[in-house]
């Protein structure tokens, strides 16, 4: 696993590299006024540039290679201990239910995502486990609910009186616990909310991303805008770089 990170760390430093020697030589070569011979020297800033940008674009990716690698096991286990964590809470509801809603089958990983199947449990059950859910968020992540639609479709449908009161419950103390409802058609995802960024933080992102993400907007806004307004075009590319990336600087850690 660490090997095939460390191959995709290099393809990626390589390919950004490479689009920004592109764009960089292009940029150059045009502020030089198109001339002949200007395209060596555009040629060679390009490459310098983009020879800069892929090392740290590689440099990161290797860091957070680093960080996975690190952090693997420890994931595992904090993984493991989220499905114990929610059987044992929930294991009443196979004696409730004379064994037909079994917690091992119930209670799985699907796709990396902690998952709560109901089906099998009636409404009051259902409002009953979503209470006891919530009373031990502190142990848990993402959860996805296994609710039915709401109606009966098929003779395994879940009950329809599921969906409902757990949205129910949901609703009044999910956002208390920091817990967002996410809902889609059988399901409802519990995502935390996230951690927000602190001052620090958002003033590091803005300062590590403005420079390119205001320099990447104006050029581009400029030729849009054509030579009869380059110059609006590229200062309305700077407003929206700066947007933009106090937007992206505000990004909360939805890990927790």
């Amino acid at each position: 696993m660490v090997k095939v990170g460390v191959r995709d760390a290099f393809a990626i430093s390589v390919v950004i590299s490479l689009m920004v020697t592109v764009m960089a030589s292009m940029m150059a070569f045009f502020a030089t006024g198109m001339a002949e011979d200007g395209i060596e020297p555009a040629l060679r800033t390009g490459l310098v540039i983009g020879l800069a940008s892929g090392a740290v674009v590689l440099m990161f990716a290797l860091a957070r290679v680093r960080d996975h690698a690190q952090k693997g096991q420890a994931r595992e286990e904090s993984r493991a201990a989220e499905v114990t964590a929610l059987r044992e809470e929930m294991y009443y509801l196979s004696d409730e239910t004379d064994g037909v809603w079994d917690v091992e089958d119930r209670i799985r990983r699907e796709r990396g995502v902690l998952t709560f199947d109901m089906h099998g449990l009636d409404a009051p059950m259902a409002a009953g486990a979503t209470e006891r859910l919530l009373g031990i968020r502190n142990s848990l992540k993402r959860v996805r609910l296994v609710t039915g639609r709401g109606q009966i479709m098929h003779e395994k449908s879940a009950d329809p009186g599921i969906r409902p009161a757990v949205l129910q419950r949901l609703r009044i103390e999910a956002e208390a616990v920091d817990w967002q409802v996410l809902e889609k058609a059988g399901s409802i995802t519990l995502r935390p909310m996230g951690i927000p960024p602190t001052n620090a933080q958002k003033a590091r992102r803005f300062a590590i991303f403005v420079v390119p993400m205001c320099t990447v907007m104006g050029f581009t806004f400029r030729d849009l805008a054509g030579s009869t307004m380059e110059e609006q075009g590229l200062a309305f590319g700077v407003v929206a770089g700066v947007l933009l990336t106090a937007l992206l600087s505000s990004y909360r850690d939805r890990s927790g």
